[in-house]
């Protein structure tokens, strides 16, 4: 069975589904999901979410972006022609978000992932779980307005605030900034610590400069599917990746001008009950730098060329019942002991929601910092 012909058993995706190369399988009921509108919506709340209801579980499909493999090849070559936010001031902006359909559609296996011990509550679970549907299908037209308003991609934007976190696949369009920003040289060799879920794979084959990327991940399904976009990425542009199946504490690059990723922190995601997965590796914060993430970085020490660049995205974070984590400090101070200068943090600017206690009225900013480092 073809890597494709997998994920579209997982998704449910059959024959009389596809509706072009790119699709939603909602095609034959969209005019009915646009003929309801916010008036139609404040008359009778009840009655639209209801029948919107009845018509997503006639489709029962997750209303993501589906693609045909020809779809697939089409979907990189326009990611790679398309403009995007550059590093500026060591910011980048709002906005890059293209690419994200295509990750989202080919790493099934993000659907199963856990946040923060919650089990399974992905947008896939949230979907088929009929009262988290519908409170999905009520917020799309009691916090929005205009027209389209129970369309497949506000359901799922919907489905994303309902009950709790999300895991969160890097944006294509903020590796290649960052990549681009930190070597800006033609053909460089970059090293991907920690690959997830192609993110960072699809923006840096993507650039222009033409990277010789390497990555490496312990995960076997997704290495599955890294593969597979590995391979899209070859036909539709022409550069191909080297994928290693690895955890970045065993595995010693060479020859490396840039190592950039987002590793995975000890206790937030379960991605897998494999025994090279941090969460299952490592049972304490302390664990988690002495056996992660110090001998990660020693062996990009050694792996990097005298004028490369270490960065990494990490934040501090809270788990679970709201324990709170301070990674950020710990992280430049052991990059530090291991003979690394910490040189600048680039802002990764979020979105902040509406809400108490934000303060976006008054321009609260939100952000994640990319902590760069030399030799």
């Amino acid at each position: 069975m073809s890597t494709l012909q997998q994920i579209y058993n997982f998704w449910n995706i059959q024959n009389h589904n596809i509706h072009g190369e790119e699709f939603t399988g909602y095609e034959p009921v969209m005019d009915q999901l646009d003929s309801y509108t916010k008036p139609d919506f404040n008359k009778d709340p009840d009655r639209v979410v209801d029948e919107v209801f009845d018509l997503y579980r006639s489709i029962n499909l997750v209303p993501i972006i589906y693609y045909t493999e020809t779809g697939l090849l089409r979907a990189i070559r326009d990611f790679k022609s398309l403009s995007y936010n550059t590093v500026r001031d060591n910011r980048i902006q709002l906005g890059n978000n293209k690419g994200q359909p295509i990750s989202r559609f080919l790493f099934p296996n993000m659907m199963t992932a856990e946040p923060k011990g919650r089990g399974h509550n992905s947008v896939r679970d949230r979907f088929y779980d009929d009262k988290k549907l519908k409170r999905a299908i009520r917020l799309c037209f009691e916090a929005r307005d205009g027209i389209h308003l129970a369309r497949p991609t506000a359901v799922r934007r919907s489905l994303e605030l309902v009950t709790g976190e999300n895991i969160q696949n890097f944006k294509p369009q903020n590796a290649r900034a960052i990549v681009e920003h930190l070597c800006p040289v033609m053909w460089g060799r970059v090293y991907d610590y920690s690959m997830g879920y192609g993110g960072r794979l699809l923006g840096i084959g993507a650039s222009n400069m033409k990277y010789d990327y390497v990555g490496v991940d312990p995960n076997t399904e997704t290495i599955k599917y890294l593969g597979y976009l590995n391979d899209l990425i070859e036909e539709s542009i022409g550069v191909k990746g080297e994928i290693i199946c690895s955890t970045s504490e065993d595995h010693t690059p060479q020859d490396i001008d840039c190592a950039f990723s987002s590793p995975p922190y000890f206790n937030l995601e379960k991605y897998s009950d494999e025994d090279t997965q941090c969460m299952v590796r490592y049972g304490t914060m302390d664990d988690w730098f002495d056996g992660y993430v110090a001998p990660t970085m020693r062996n990009i020490y050694n792996g990097l060329n005298a004028d490369g660049v270490f960065a990494t995205n990490i934040a501090d974070y809270k788990s679970y019942g709201n324990k709170s984590f301070a990674v950020v400090d710990r992280w430049i101070a052991t990059a530090e002991s291991l003979g690394f200068k910490h040189t600048g943090t680039i802002r990764m600017m979020l979105n902040t929601r509406p809400g108490v206690g934000n303060d976006k009225k008054n321009g609260r900013e939100k952000w994640e910092g990319v902590y760069v480092f030399t030799k």
